[in-house]
């Protein structure tokens, strides 16, 4: 066994010369055995090791002998052991989580404060094999991309699992050969965690019933999707530059260039932009990534959508912007209006927009940023303004008109937003509810001979 935890460690360069390694050690068999072997591997790589253990409190003087017994190995072996007690039912009920969940927080939590004491050390736990199948069905069963089925990786940044290769029977017959003798949790026998009614109860079911090597199977499929997966971020962080802009302490995802990217990329990237405004991608699921990509190209501009753990999502005329809080256009000013360019472009600093105009003898089809109407049935000159009291419009297929303010309300457009939406008009009154909804005036007809299209564009956003 010693051989084949020394070429998978070799294999993804786990450790190498002079590392300093924090082995986070329960009492257990998997954590003991990666104990004794690191140990036994610490003069070929001129390795420093210290130990860390959490007593999570949660099974009262059973999980403080846990504590007392990795405290005692250590001595022995000379080891230098951190450990701490952690109140995680306190935690649990302080933050609205579940008792496996507060465990880990609170675990890796401690683990990286004593990495960082010993000097930026890395990580080393004790998942094997078994652990992998496990955590690929569960993630299956959970319905997660293949961020989730690739599983458990050999590295993640602070993080290295040395016994990823073996399986849990090598591992307690090491430590069977060894005379190790490892504490036994008793929750890992409690059905209520769904990881352990997959190892106790599904697992073996499908090797009786259907696949007498599924472990290996699903940890052949990991090994797959994580080489697919590695691809598809290789690719999404190769093209971030093209569709990702970073302005106003946001990140635009512009949707014209977005549009170009393959589904499986969008994805990626998405969960990229999350990651790197929020620091995380916890409580972000399949449905939230879906959503986002449903609000970036069909949503209504001035929407906005709250992701767990609080980033905030808001469509603006070019794309999305992943900002940390509400995105505001700028302090609400006085704002006439101004004639528009036709054909031309027309900067509106104060909405931090820009109008372009185009005649053209071709018909174009509307859009959410693009009106398009009768040239011929227009009274010009047509100038942009926001809102105003008591206004009112006849929205493109209704038969009569409507108040702006009444209109903004059914269609949920923010408060925040209304007073920032450009109305385009006419001598005759309202054309266009910028980015909304077109009005039955200048409508597109069969005998209409010269279109105008109007298109809105982001320009110069301000921030208060």
């Amino acid at each position: 066994m010693l051989e084949k935890v020394k070429a998978w460690i070799d294999r993804h360069g786990l450790l190498e010369q002079g590392d300093t390694i924090v082995v986070a050690c329960s009492g257990g068999p998997d954590s003991l055995a990666l104990l004794h072997i690191l140990a036994a591997f610490r003069p070929e790589y001129n390795m420093s090791m210290v130990v860390a253990h959490v007593d999570h409190m949660l099974r009262g003087e059973e999980s403080a002998m846990e504590a007392a017994f990795v405290v005692d190995f250590c001595a022995k072996r000379s080891l230098i052991c951190y450990h701490k007690a952690i109140d995680v039912p306190k935690f649990m009920k302080e933050a609205g989580m579940s008792g496996e969940e507060a465990a880990r927080i609170v675990r890796y939590r401690y683990l990286r404060q004593v990495a960082k004491e010993v000097g930026g050390a890395r990580i080393a736990t004790g998942h094997h094999r078994d652990d992998q199948a496990e955590t690929v069905l569960m993630n299956m069963l959970r319905g997660s991309g293949s961020a989730g089925i690739r599983g458990m990786q050999p590295m993640n940044g602070d993080i290295i699992r040395p016994l990823l290769s073996v399986s849990r029977a090598d591992i307690m017959a090491y430590c069977k050969a060894k005379q190790l003798e490892p504490k036994f949790d008793s929750s890992n026998f409690e059905t209520n965690y769904l990881r352990n009614r997959i190892r106790i109860h599904l697992l073996p079911e499908l090797e009786k019933q259907y696949n007498n090597a599924v472990k290996d199977s699903l940890c052949r499929t990991a090994t797959i999707v994580g080489d697919e997966h590695d691809f598809i971020q290789h690719t999404a962080k190769s093209i971030w530059l093209e569709v990702v802009k970073e302005e106003n302490h946001c990140l635009l995802l512009v949707a014209k260039q977005m549009k170009l990217v393959h589904i499986a990329v969008t994805r990626e990237i998405i969960r990229l932009a999350i990651e790197k405004k929020q620091g995380s991608l916890t409580g972000i699921s399949f449905y939230h990534v879906e959503t986002v990509i449903e609000m970036l190209f069909h949503g209504r501009v001035g929407s906005i959508l709250q992701l767990p753990g609080g980033l905030t999502i808001h469509k603006t005329y070019d794309g999305l912007h992943v900002g940390e809080k509400p995105f505001v256009l700028t302090n609400q000013v006085a704002y006439s209006g101004q004639e528009l360019t036709i054909p031309g472009i027309t900067q509106i600093q104060q909405l931090g927009i820009q109008i372009s105009a185009e005649l053209t003898a071709t018909r174009i089809k509307s859009q959410l940023n693009v009106a398009v109407f009768d040239a011929d049935e227009l009274s010009l000159p047509l100038f942009v303004r926001t809102r105003r009291v008591g206004d009112r419009f006849i929205p493109l297929g209704f038969a009569g008109n409507k108040k702006v303010k009444d209109f903004f309300i059914d269609e949920k457009i923010p408060r925040e937003v209304r007073d920032f939406v450009p109305i385009i008009c006419d001598k005759g009154g309202i054309l266009w509810i910028g980015g909304y909804r077109q009005s039955r005036r200048g409508e597109v007809t069969d005998k209409t001979k010269t279109f105008l299209q109007l298109r809105i564009l982001e320009n110069a956003i301000k921030n208060n």
